[in-house]
């Protein structure tokens, strides 16, 4: 398995860190992880000590990396997987998503900037374009409270369902997952509130109820061979309202949904369920996308405008220019 970990701060790769070093991971994963410099970030003394060139933002990129490489390497290697820093120029809203791309990623791992007023769980802009053009799953990761944390506890995991294909991706991703022990899967389903009722008083034939509880059921076969407590449950109200409020009732660690990769105008138009949820949760979500074919027309284009200098570094003796 291939993650990309998309960080922007030693803060932002603690984060990180922390969420991976509660799971285990598949034999053979490595892990990249990515910084990207914009000329911004780049102080104002810095520009003047290289005479306002290009010296500067590669003297910051040397700075980010040389910050971020040790303590990113030797915790990933503390749980087997073996790690890269790789530091590029550019914007980081085109950039994550074409480095997952290119090296190909399985899963990119991504921090929500959390805010303490009402705007607490909204994506920044980065983290809302990785939703947006992500060519894999991804992770949303939210900061635990210090006090919740604890290696001992099993995970709780809320899976949303439709009974389509990509909600089926979402259940087997889970049941591939490495979780802790003890760890508990609720699946859930919502429907309409008003055919809810209609059906309950048999006032409407079209069969919604049934299909979510044939869809919780399907997910839960799913599941049952692996060692996870799994419960299924439907629920009557707005699809993001519902899976959020359930998710934070139960006091979920992460919420799991499928993805249909709409594009262009009926992306525009349908907007996304799961990029709602991405949003608005109160912890870390995974989107699994389906359909994860590389086109091979985007793996050749290479950035040249938006990218800049790249550099690799691969230990804390130094580090060297990529190809």
């Amino acid at each position: 398995m291939k993650l990309l970990l998309a960080v922007d701060s030693v803060t932002s790769l603690d984060i990180l860190l922390d969420e991976m070093m509660t799971r285990s991971w598949p034999s053979g994963t490595e892990a990249r992880v990515v910084s990207i410099v914009e000329d911004g970030e780049v102080p104002l003394e810095t520009w003047r000590e290289e005479g306002y060139g290009v010296a500067a933002v590669r003297q910051e990129m040397r700075r980010r990396g040389e910050q971020i490489t040790a303590p990113a390497l030797q915790r990933l290697r503390e749980i087997g997987i073996p790690a890269e820093v790789v530091i590029m120029r550019g914007n980081p809203d085109f950039l994550i998503s074409f480095a997952a791309r290119k090296w190909p990623a399985d899963l990119i791992l991504i921090r929500a900037h959390n805010r303490s007023d009402f705007r607490n769980w909204l994506l920044g802009s980065v983290a809302k374009s990785v939703v947006e053009s992500a060519p894999c799953s991804f992770d949303i990761v939210r900061a635990t409270e210090t006090d919740q944390l604890s290696t001992n506890d099993g995970m709780r995991i809320l899976v949303a369902t439709d009974g389509s294909d990509v909600s089926l991706a979402a259940a087997q991703a889970v049941a591939e997952t490495n979780w802790p022990a003890d760890s508990e899967v609720k699946i859930v389903s919502v429907i309409d509130p008003i055919i809810y009722s209609l059906e309950e008083l048999g006032l409407s034939r079209d069969k919604r109820t049934e299909r979510a509880h044939r869809a919780i059921g399907q997910a839960l076969s799913v599941l049952k061979h692996t060692s996870l407590k799994v419960s299924g449950e439907v629920i009557a109200g707005t699809i993001v309202r519902q899976i959020i409020e359930r998710a934070r009732s139960w006091n979920a660690d992460l919420i799991v949904v499928g993805t249909h990769r709409r594009r262009g105008l009926k992306r525009l138009l349908l907007g996304s369920d799961s990029t709602s949820v991405a949003n608005r949760a109160h912890c870390s979500v995974r989107v699994i996308r389906q359909d994860v074919s590389r086109n091979k027309e985007s793996l050749s284009r290479r950035p040249t405008r938006n990218a800049g200098t790249v550099y690799r570094f691969q230990d804390r003796r130094g580090w060297r220019k990529a190809a």
